[in-house]
Formats: C-alpha cells, sequence, structure tokens
C-alpha cells in the first residue's frame, strides 16, 4: 500500500480527494493529509509518506512547493512528488515545468483533468 501525503491550505479539496480515493477499493492508496505548508516536510516523515501531491493553487504557494521539493530531494528520501496546479497561471504553469526539470517534482497535473487521470497518475508513480 501506497501512502500519500496532500499537502494544501484547502481543506475542502482534500477533503474531496480523500473521499474519492476511498470510494475507489481498487486502488492501494492510503491517503492523509497536512493543511499548513510549513509543516509538510514533517508530515512526510510521520506519516512515511511514499508519494507527496502539493496543491499550488497560486504563486505564493509555488514558492511553498518549490522549498518542500528541494527539501524532501536534499534528504535523500525516495519518494514522488506531484504537483496538483491551476492551469490558467501562466507563472505557476511555467514554474512547475522549470522544477520538474530540475529534478524536483516527478511530475504535475492541472486542476482540470479528471479525478480518474490523477488517480492513473499516482499508480504510475
Amino acid at each position: 500500500m501506497k501512502t500519500i501525503i496532500f499537502i494544501s491550505a484547502n481543506k475542502i479539496l482534500g477533503q474531496g480527494l480523500s473521499a474519492a480515493i476511498l470510494s475507489k477499493a481498487e486502488i492501494d492508496f492510503q491517503l492523509t493529509a497536512q493543511f499548513n505548508y510549513s509543516q509538510g516536510v514533517v508530515g512526510v516523515d510521520v506519516f512515511h509518506a511514499d508519494v507527496v501531491i502539493l496543491d499550488v493553487a497560486d504563486q505564493s504557494d509555488m514558492d511553498y512547493a518549490v522549498e518542500i521539493c528541494r527539501s524532501l530531494r536534499q534528504s535523500d528520501r525516495m519518494i514522488k512528488i506531484l504537483l496538483l496546479v491551476r492551469p490558467e497561471q501562466e507563472i505557476v504553469r511555467t514554474k512547475a515545468v522549470d522544477v520538474q526539470n530540475a529534478g524536483l517534482i516527478d511530475n504535475f497535473v492541472f486542476y482540470d483533468n479528471s479525478l480518474t487521470y490523477l488517480l492513473a497518475k499516482l499508480e504510475a508513480l
């Protein structure tokens, strides 16, 4: 079973994602959430996460996300990192590509993609 931690300031999105994952009995994921970016790395350690989903709603969230990714990568954890980004924000899209090219994340998914697509990405990690 993969343990996934969802790091976001958006509790409603986290609850929705959790309900969606729990409704898919065939998927072997355990989801937990951390609703405070500054505690994101601690949450990864506490829950022994295999996968991190970082919610990036805007540029300020991206700044937090990049710092979390740097910290996780510098500690040599064998963890997969997926950003969840809004497609309408060009700066955030560009930064997501940049951090992926730099090796700080494994992939990113846009908010407008289906839940099925997100779950497929998670399974592929």
